[in-house]
């Protein structure tokens, strides 16, 4: 598999092994390769697994920085997504790496076209769902942070639609989702309409499609497909479908 490595930015130099690799940076050195090739057992990860992952460490790092401060909840936000992924021996490892990211500046257009060129839609619609749940970690998404995110969709490939659904969905759970809204669909839509949007959301964020990104992946998927699902059944009870 080619292996290639580019500078981007502020200096830092990411190694991007096939397909996008572990992002890697010359501020952290050769053991971030390492870490992000195996697992706890010294296994090796799936590149798929490996790809999304190592893609949040970079875009989580720049949307963090948007509004111009590092805030302990953000950090505290991605420490806890490394438990869960890595265990928290690795977790600890992984976030060090981490906050050496953070001073970094890489070049996002390259990052995220790396990144859309080797990953599904599936996977890039979860990595904005995932940066969404972080703006958020602090109480309020800051319009800094909303800028920052909306510009990687955009480079990632994604429509205006599945932007504003993973902003929706990601909202803090005390605010009301409008169903309608959830499936991209007007209340004077059609029952034809409405199943339509449904069944074409059912075979973009079915959970199905992101098998061997790694099961917390997996499961975050799941649960943004059960509020579609939710907001579908809800809005057949309001209308009588059968």
């Amino acid at each position: 598999m080619k292996r290639w490595t580019t500078w981007l930015g502020g200096g830092l130099g990411w190694a991007l092994g096939g397909p996008v690799g572990a992002l890697l940076g010359a501020a952290v050195g050769n053991a971030l390769s390492d870490f992000w090739s195996t697992d706890e057992r010294g296994s090796q990860v799936p590149s798929s697994e490996r790809d999304f992952h190592a893609s949040l460490l970079v875009l989580a790092s720049m949307v963090i920085k948007a509004d111009g401060k590092v805030d302990e909840r953000e950090l505290s936000f991605v420490r806890e997504q490394f438990r869960q992924w890595f265990g928290v021996e690795r977790a600890n490892e992984a976030f060090s790496f981490f906050k050496k990211v953070v001073q970094e500046q890489p070049a996002l257009t390259t990052v995220c076209g790396e990144v859309r060129r080797h990953m599904s839609v599936q996977g890039r619609i979860q990595i904005v769902g995932f940066l969404f749940a972080l703006a958020y970690a602090d109480g309020e998404l800051q319009a800094s942070e909303r800028q920052v995110i909306a510009r990687i969709a955009q480079y990632l490939g994604l429509n205006q639609q599945d932007f504003n659904r993973q902003e929706l969905l990601h909202r803090p759970a005390e605010k009301r989702r409008d169903p309608y809204e959830v499936l991209g669909v007007t209340p004077e839509a059609t029952d034809a309409e409405l199943k339509s949007a449904y069944r074409k959301l059912v075979k973009k964020y079915h959970p199905d499609a992101l098998q061997g990104m790694g099961d917390d992946v997996v499961k975050e998927a799941e649960a943004t497909f059960r509020q579609i699902q939710s907001a579908y059944e809800e809005l057949c009870s309001a209308r009588g479908i059968k």
